[in-house]
């Protein structure tokens, strides 16, 4: 049965398998027809007997019939001599008179079939033959039967169609089983390869992948193909955890070490209050920075899940935009920085409030870290073709090629020294609160800063 495996796997062979199989039946039906069409005809024949018969009947009576067949000679036949004439003459007649036995074979009393019928007879002399008996009345008083040997030509026909479909077996079938054993050969030579490609995958899974071997498509590159992008997720998973390790353990780090270093400061002053309630107030600091690092971690793992979904409604997303915008505005203008706000009236989505919520204030927040003192900083939103458009951005200092493509990433942070606050997690939960919406966020190139496009679908979307 292994063998047969390798059927779904070649093609070529599963479509010679095919038309091997159709030809094959094809020879068969015409072969059933010419055979069953030979049949027919001595039917036919015995029926043109039968009405020879009758007419010698009537036009000459019974000695006429008698006589054409040298029936007069030999009264009864019994099983001997029935089968002696059978086998020199291919037929036998039985003649009955109300019934009984007038002359004939003895053979042919449990024949009373009215229309041609297939039969076996057996014979001492040779092997059982098939037979084509009738029995049918030359008038009221007299009726006959008939036993006729199955044609010489049906016998060679037959044997000449089982030697054909032999011949067409032998010739054919062994090439296939051959060509099936090469290609099982084949098949298992590609299945040792993807074993072996895969325990050098496990040593270096990062780096290592499954070679196509075979340009055609077929089962197993399918296979490795699905293997292949299977192992870049799981890298990319990898390389995921990775940053998140290091990230985690870099911002946890630094606030944790201020935090011992307080503590042991407040060893030192112990029997001075000022110094102690400075300390505290410190430590206060980095731990809850060490908090807010934890609780947007599991504020991202919860967007991401989709468990949000569930608390989607319709919300009026130019008057939520604009709250947020107003309540900044006085921030911006704190910081030295101006806040455009240009919201068109009446753009409705479906959304969950507070991560819109989230997702502006993060973008928002981002622009008054990162913008130069005296920045000029917009949030726009209008209806857009596939849908409404928000754009949040500043005219300065933007972020520098090498940093774009990671600005998603989770802990990546544009300065490597990590100097100013923050965990890195800020525009990856944007991201994520973006893909839960199914809107698309773009990083805009050639802007003098920090330019987002968001487009998120409209209600009616």
């Amino acid at each position: 049965m292994s063998l047969f495996k390798a059927f779904a796997a070649t093609p070529v062979i599963k479509r010679t398998l095919v038309l091997w199989f159709t030809i094959s039946i094809i020879i068969s039906t015409i072969s059933t027809i010419a055979l069953q069409q030979i049949k027919a005809e001595q039917v036919n024949e015995l029926l043109e007997l039968r009405s020879d018969l009758h007419v010698l009947f009537d036009e000459e009576g019974l000695t006429a019939v008698l006589e054409e067949y040298a029936l007069q000679d030999y009264p009864i036949w019994h099983k001997q001599e029935s089968d002696s004439r059978f086998d020199e003459e291919e037929l036998l007649f039985a003649l009955y008179r109300d019934s009984t036995l007038l002359l004939g074979s003895t053979e042919l009393a449990k024949n009373r079939s009215t229309s041609p019928q297939w039969t076996v007879y057996n014979s001492h002399i040779d092997e059982p033959q098939q037979a084509l008996s009738l029995y049918f009345s030359l008038n009221d008083t007299y009726a006959l039967s008939i036993l006729q040997r199955q044609d010489d030509h049906y016998q060679t026909a037959r044997a000449l169609v089982i030697g054909i479909v032999s011949w067409f077996i032998a010739l054919t079938l062994i090439p296939i089983f051959i060509v099936i054993a090469i290609a099982h050969f084949t098949h298992s030579q590609r299945v040792l390869h993807i074993k072996h490609a895969l325990l050098k995958v496990a040593k270096s899974p990062d780096s290592e992948r499954i070679n196509i071997d075979n340009p055609k498509s077929d089962s197993l590159t399918e296979l490795i193909i699905s293997i292949n992008h299977m192992l870049d997720d799981i890298a990319d998973l990898h390389k995921t955890m990775k940053t998140m390790s290091v990230g985690i353990a870099h911002d946890l780090k630094t606030p944790l070490t201020r935090v011992a270093n307080r503590l042991h400061s407040m060893q030192q002053d112990i029997v001075n209050p000022d110094s102690l309630s400075t300390h505290l107030e410190k430590a206060s600091s980095d731990l809850n920075s060490v908090i807010t690092t934890f609780n947007n971690l599991v504020r991202l793992n919860a967007i991401e899940s989709g468990q949000h979904k569930q608390g989607f409604k319709k919300i009026d997303l130019s008057a939520l935009s604009l709250d947020l915008a107003q309540s900044y505005e006085p921030v911006f203008i704190d910081s030295g920085r101006t806040l455009e706000i240009s919201i068109v009236n009446d753009v409705m989505c479906l959304a969950d409030v507070d991560l819109i919520n989230q997702l502006i204030c993060n973008l928002l927040e981002n622009a008054l870290d990162y913008s130069h003192p005296h920045a000029h900083v917009w949030i726009r939103l209008q209806n857009h073709t596939n849908g409404a458009l928000l754009q949040i951005g500043d005219n300065g200092p933007g972020i520098a090629m090498n940093d774009r493509a990671h600005v998603f990433d989770k802990f990546y942070r544009a300065d490597v020294s990590r100097a100013k606050p923050g965990n890195g997690l800020g525009l990856s939960i944007v991201l994520a609160i973006c893909t839960v919406h199914d809107a698309h966020i773009q990083l805009l190139n050639n802007q003098k800063g920090a330019v987002f496009n968001i487009e998120l679908p409209l209600l009616s979307q």
